[in-house]
């Protein structure tokens, strides 16, 4: 490439970025702002991340064990009990989450009401008088020092803290991207850009703190000091940059308009249960446990053996940090030519390789910093895809269940905290087999590992036990994946799908704009015509014999042949969409559902719950020979069980005493229009300096959001209630909405015959 490519480039791309800064692209949903600020804010959000992935307590904890001295039986007795605890703390933030309603979005409220907090938590982390203790509180209880006891206390306290406030901050920043964008490319392309911009928190943090290391503790970066130093600083930076992403940025959910959010957690549990994709992506993560085992062997190294100093370590993590930068910006390019799965195995498989190469010699800082910096290389491109995959499987669950659930694929996720709570156990069991525990005789449990003043040889037998751990938990991580099949033609298909959901709702509801009507009229129509097309035929060999011109024309050919024939099986899957009705299975459920619609919401109350369980029973013995039988099977079950489930929750919410009706929408939506206008105006004043004003309307708005709780929770009872009428009418309605199609093609061809008219208009 010439310097005169280059320039042509370099202008293109700033050619771009003015034509784009306010408007995305063709095609994409952000524009170049909107990209800047999600990735530029991230850098405070990732010290925020930072600090609390640091600090939270698990079994490679640094920081609890060396810096504040917890020993590690009493550090996985605290993140024992704090796992436990968490459980209920993730359905919490679940059900805020997929409750969560407003301009604001899902995610974006909670980046700095849960930021803050997790800050703070962070700072009393490691500002807390620890040694102080021992003097203040002398003596012995249960064999212990009292001092110890309180630190181990406040670990715990401060640790429940950033369970709930950091995981929740994490949650909201890392997911934000699942609904900036519907593309999946976008969203791996974003990633990449943010990835790359974003890991400059964690390089400032891995090159300042052994600096300051080296000044201030003597070169040892277990001391306190260093994050007593450090640690308010990234506070401040984190919390200022994240108000940059919050500040702009627009979540962009494909549902309707009309669409109102009310799930009931045990029903998003069971929705996200039945999600193939989550438990593959799941069972990777839980089974790679020990693969993190590794990533304390440099500082180890350093610190114990001696082998470099804190200027030392510096340099080599802004080397290995370089290698991240090029794993994460040809992420994208790596997906788009092999897919999102076959790149996460070939990564994951490198990674096992990577981390055996450092048992050849642990004694070498510099040889391990090249190992790392491999991995690294490696593993930054996992960065980029497994949030792409996250979100992928998010489109999937809402086009089987017809509910953007969000949350509460955390909440089920922490079926995996049980399961690693045993695993985790393997860490320090090992740890304590070496003789690291509290009370071995030495000041802080890790310091016999050093070489001058510990026994000397045990850092070089330890870390290779660390090694061969890690390198078993990066093979078993990679195992689920070679199950995963939802590749991104998949994806385009689910999200095609869900627009066309979305538009045909808001049609219904008289909710769709004139351009919007046209969107999707084109999108049917693109779709039929497509579904019925020749595909082209496709092979490599048409231009790898060319050269020059010839070669990159063929070579343009061939990927357009590829994506017309992609296309083809998107629009397929659209048409199959919009005529699922004529189906066998899709006139059985129409029939099915005609009844239950006809008899009325009192239908619940009337049901012989002895004569449903005895039908369930039966269904459950229906053939599943093929895959025809399987889906009736299924649809079976699931109506008798969603039968069974509304009749109780009828006898819980009304039974003899309250008639079941259906609460006023329209009531609700008032009340929804009033929180938005009166917060809209407190931004106003309090930009305005008008905080008395400001705060008066805050007061306000909160008797409104009561208002709204209250009859969204009577929402939410009667749509427990009636499940079964409720799917009725939504399916009933959504053949009604796909059959009115010649009517919206009508308005279609009125609307662009006037818009001819004008244009003919202004021409003239």
């Amino acid at each position: 490439m010439g310097i005169s490519d280059v320039k042509s480039k370099a202008t293109g791309l700033i050619s771009d970025v003015k034509q784009y800064w306010k408007i995305p692209p063709k095609g994409r949903y952000m524009n170049y702002k909107e990209i800047a600020a999600y990735a530029f804010g991230g850098i405070g959000a990732y010290f925020i991340i930072q600090l609390g992935s640091t600090l939270i307590v698990s079994t490679t904890n640094i920081i609890v064990s060396t810096a504040i001295g917890v020993g590690p039986s009493h550090t996985y007795i605290i993140y024992l009990l704090a796992t436990l605890l968490n459980i209920p703390l993730t359905g919490i933030r679940a059900n805020m989450i997929d409750n969560t309603r407003g301009k604001g979005g899902k995610y974006r409220p909670y980046l700095l009401s849960m930021g803050i907090p997790t800050t703070i938590i962070a700072l009393i982390y490691v500002w807390f008088p620890y040694q102080q203790m021992y003097s203040m509180f002398p003596g012995k209880v249960f064999g212990f020092e009292k001092g110890y006891l309180i630190k181990v206390a406040v670990v715990f306290i401060c640790n429940l803290g950033l369970h709930f406030f950091f995981n929740f901050f994490r949650d909201a920043y890392e997911n934000l991207i699942h609904v900036l964008s519907p593309n999946t490319q976008e969203r791996t392309d974003v990633l990449a850009v943010k990835a790359v911009v974003y890991s400059l928190a964690p390089s400032i943090m891995n090159i300042l703190n052994p600096v300051i290391a080296q000044y201030f503790a003597n070169n040892d970066q277990t001391n306190i000091i260093v994050y007593r130093i450090t640690y308010p600083i990234y506070a401040v930076l984190g919390i200022g940059l994240t108000i940059v992403v919050w500040a702009n940025t627009k979540e962009k959910i494909v549902q309707a308009k009309t669409h109102t959010i009310q799930i009931r957690f045990i029903d998003a549990l069971k929705e996200v249960a039945k999600n193939k994709y989550f438990w593959i992506i799941s069972l990777a993560g839980w089974l790679g446990f020990l693969e993190m085992a590794y990533t304390n062997i440099l500082l180890y190294n350093q610190s114990y053996g001696h082998t470099a100093s804190g200027n030392q370590y510096a340099v080599a993590w802004t080397l290995i940090g370089n290698a991240s930068l090029w794993g994460m910006l040809f992420a994208p390019f790596f997906v788009k030519r092999f897919g999102k799965k076959r790149v996460l195995v070939t990564v994951n498989m490198m990674n096992v390789v990577c981390i055996l190469l450092m048992i050849l010699n642990v004694r070498s800082f510099w040889w391990l910093v090249f190992c790392i910096w491999l991995n690294y290389l490696f593993s930054s491109v996992e960065q980029i895809t497994t949030p792409a995959i996250q979100a992928d499987i998010r489109d999937y669950q809402q086009y089987r269940s017809g509910e953007r659930i969000d949350g509460m694929f955390a909440a089920v996720a922490t079926i995996g905290s049980v399961v690693t709570l045993a695993t985790s156990a393997v860490l320090p069991a090992i740890q304590e087999k070496f003789g690291i525990f509290e009370g071995n005789g030495y000041e802080k449990p890790y310091d016999i590992l050093d070489i001058t003043t510990g026994q000397t040889d045990l850092l070089y037998r330890f870390l290779p036990a660390l090694i061969i751990m890690a390198a078993v938990g990066a093979f078993l991580n990679v195992v689920p994946y070679f199950f995963y099949d939802f590749n991104e033609q998949k994806q385009k298909s689910v999200i095609r799908v869900l627009q066309v959901r979305a538009l045909f709702e808001d049609y219904s509801n008289g909710a769709l704009k004139d351009e919007q009507l046209v969107e999707a009229i084109e999108l049917v129509e693109n779709a039929r015509k497509m579904a019925v097309a020749e595909p082209k035929e496709v092979s490599k060999n048409s231009y790898l014999s060319l050269k020059g011109a010839q070669r990159k024309e063929a070579k343009k050919a061939y990927k357009e042949a590829l994506e017309f024939n992609e296309d083809i099986e998107v629009s397929k899957f659209v048409c199959d969409e919009l005529e699922k009705f004529d189906t066998e299975l899709g006139r059985h459920k129409v029939e099915t559902y005609t009844e239950i619609y006809n008899r009325g919401i009192d239908y619940i109350r009337t049901v012989d719950y002895n004569e449903i369980r005895n039908e369930l029973k039966a269904a459950k013995k229906l053939p599943k020979n093929t895959e025809e039988e399987k889906k009736f099977r299924e649809f079976k079950i699931e109506l008798l069980k969603s039968v069974v489930s509304a009749h109780k929750a009828y006898n819980k919410y009304y039974g003899s005493l309250y008639e079941m009706k259906e609460p006023d929408m329209e009531e609700l939506t008032v009340l929804f229009d009033k929180e938005d206008e009166l917060n809209e105006r407190i931004v106003e004043l309090n930009k305005a300096g008008n905080k008395a004003e400001a705060k008066a309307l805050v007061d306000e708005s909160k008797e409104i959001q009561k208002k709204a709780k209250t009859l969204m929770d009577e929402f939410a009872k009667f749509n427990r209630a009636a499940k079964p009428y409720n799917d009725a009418e939504k399916l009933l309605k959504q053949k009604e909405n796909y059959s009115r199609l010649d009517e919206i093609s009508a308005k279609y061809l009125e609307i662009k015959s006037s818009a001819d008219t004008e244009s003919e208009t202004e021409t003239v």
